[in-house]
């Protein structure tokens, strides 16, 4: 299916980027996701959101997104790729999101991000983190908000911070809550090479593909118009129209 997953940019518009620390993939949600969609990369992340440093790296390879960093133990900071998909879901909604992930080098997988407007007043306030080490347990990033740390399920230790509790207890604490991205991070600090083959989200399973954008009118013939992605067009005519400006 194609489709403008992260046409809901405008939550990145104004709003300071909220940061999480390590992450490793969250754990699979017990039933299958029925519905399929595309993410078609870099196009659908959010480039306000995104937090892929110096020696971090992605790019689609078949249907799945290969993520690699490739600094030295010295450039640790800088090892992490994190980018994310606008949405609009309530928590109450999500499920048990995770990644498919295959590794080949490194130990840690990434992780699954929520970020989160736990008031549902417009604002994103803090990031859900869910990694696989800790068994469902999904911790708040230290940048989060006062109120939503204060309303954490648990506060103490045993988490990725102090502020920490499964879906289900955040869902109950916050029921307002809504997921304004979802996405993932592997890092920072990690070395580590994979591919995620997929994100299992509020239902559906996203696989990964290319940005496709043509260059020229020509393109737009022999059905080529509905292969571009950025942007999508209804038929041939748009297509062409597209490049009056530019006399091709």
């Amino acid at each position: 299916m194609k489709r403008r997953i992260g046409l809901v940019g405008a939550i990145a518009l104004g709003l300071g980027l909220i940061t999480a620390g390590t992450a490793e993939a969250a754990p699979r949600a017990a039933d299958t996701p029925q519905a399929t969609d595309t993410i078609y990369a870099p196009q659908d992340f959010v480039e306000a959101l995104s937090d892929t440093r110096a020696t971090g790296h992605y790019e689609v390879e078949g249907t799945g997104l290969r993520i690699w960093t490739d600094g030295t133990p010295s450039s640790a900071s800088t090892n992490k790729v994190a980018e994310y998909v606008a949405t609009s879901t309530p928590l109450a909604r999500v499920g048990e999101p995770s990644l498919d992930y295959t590794g080949t080098t490194g130990t840690t997988p990434p992780g699954f991000q929520l970020v989160v407007d736990f008031d549902g007043n417009g604002t994103r306030d803090g990031i859900l983190v869910g990694e696989r080490v800790y068994n469902g347990d999904w911790w708040v990033n230290g940048a989060a908000a006062g109120f939503v740390k204060a309303g954490a399920p648990v506060t103490g230790g045993g988490s990725g911070t102090q502020w920490h509790g499964t879906l289900d207890q955040w869902r109950a604490n916050f029921p307002a809550a809504n997921v304004v991205a979802f996405g993932f991070s592997l890092g920072s600090g990690v070395q580590g090479d994979g591919v995620l083959d997929a994100i299992n989200f509020a239902g559906t399973r996203y696989t990964f593909a290319e940005t496709v954008t043509l260059e020229s009118k020509n393109e737009c013939k022999n059905g080529g118009w509905a292969t571009s992605t950025d942007p999508v067009f209804r038929n041939q005519g748009e297509c062409v129209s597209s490049f009056a400006r530019t006399k091709d």
